[in-house]
């Protein structure tokens, strides 16, 4: 007697699924340019290589790292990508305070990106075009679940670490 496995995986990427999903993720970018933590030009650049590099379909997760005045990473909020279908939940943006991190607190970008798919060339040229570093490290430490941007089961999931 023999037996037979199979696995599926789905994706639900589509570019319009995308872009739905990163307008919350742009609420959540107006709050801290509003609040002074990033400026809005800086904000409108990231939000637009975020979503270059959901269409390049290379992006794992990115994180939005909070700094303080004298340059020490305090914590932040992480966004996972989920492309296979189970992320059903859809909050409301929003749940980021500025005004309980400390005086001076600033925000970087970090983003963590698959090596592995064919277009990490022109991935690469394009960033490099942009002003990215190569030098970024992840956020460490417990992160808490806070809420989920998706879009029919594409979305992305947020935490919170260290703040």
């Amino acid at each position: 007697m023999s037996q037979t496995y199979s696995s599926t995986y789905t994706n639900t990427y589509t570019e319009a699924r995308a872009r739905v999903v990163m307008v919350s993720v742009l609420e959540d970018l107006v709050v801290l340019a509003s609040s002074r933590l990033v400026g809005y030009e800086t904000s409108k650049k990231w939000m637009e290589d975020l979503l270059y590099l959901l269409n390049a379909r290379v992006l794992n997760y990115f994180e939005l790292q909070v700094y303080s005045s004298n340059g020490w990473r305090i914590g932040g909020y992480k966004y996972i990508l989920k492309d296979d279908g189970s992320l059903q939940e859809n909050s409301r943006s929003g749940g980021i305070d500025p005004y309980a991190l400390p005086p001076g607190t600033t925000v970087g970008l970090f983003a963590d990106i698959d090596r592995t798919k064919n277009n990490i060339g022109d991935v690469d040229q394009y960033l490099a075009n942009r002003g990215w570093g190569t030098n970024g490290t992840p956020l460490i430490g417990q992160a808490s679940y806070e809420r989920a941007y998706s879009k029919d089961g594409y979305g992305l999931e947020r935490f919170k670490i260290g703040l």
